[in-house]
Parts: structure tokens; sequence; C-alpha cells
């Protein structure tokens, strides 16, 4: 008999990206922040993380930026986007 890993639910993962889950309110926050504390135009945000800039825009103005956006957005900022989880989602 095979045994099989169990497998841990996680809202967010790369291959199963639900927007529906994501408070783009705190994640536009925390990218704000970022880019302030780091002296960054949104222009150069998206250069750095390798988005367009209207991505950035989205993001900032709490809009769902696009699912590769989120992803190298949270990567920038340097969060994990189980960070940006819905309050009700989080798990203790």
């Amino acid at each position: 008999m095979t045994s099989h890993p169990a497998v841990a639910a996680a809202p967010i993962v790369r291959d199963a990206f639900d927007p529906s889950h994501v408070d783009f309110d705190v994640f536009a926050l925390f990218l704000e922040a970022r880019r302030l504390h780091r002296s960054k135009t949104p222009k150069r945000v998206a250069k750095e993380a390798k988005v367009e800039l209207d991505a950035v825009l989205r993001a900032a103005r709490g809009r769902n930026p696009g699912s590769y956006e989120f992803f190298a957005l949270c990567d920038w900022i340097g969060e994990e986007p189980a960070t940006f989880l819905k309050k009700e989602l989080r798990h203790a």
C-alpha cells in the first residue's frame, strides 16, 4: 500500500491563485510602505519586479494587479503571499 503525503490547504499558491482570498487593501499598504521606505518610484518598482507599471499602480490602489504580478510584487516587497490573506481565511 502506498501512502500519499498529506496535502495542506493553502489558499494562495502560484498555480491556483484566487483573488477573492486576497486583501488587496492590505497588500497596497505594504507595497506603498516598502516603496516609500526604499525611495522608489512606481516606475522603478515595476522595473525591479519585472511587471508593467500599470500593475504597480493597480496594486497601489488596492486592486488586483494580476496573478503573476501579485506574486512578483510579493517577492519585491519581501513578504509571503499568505501575509495578504483576508482575515477570515488566515489560520491561527
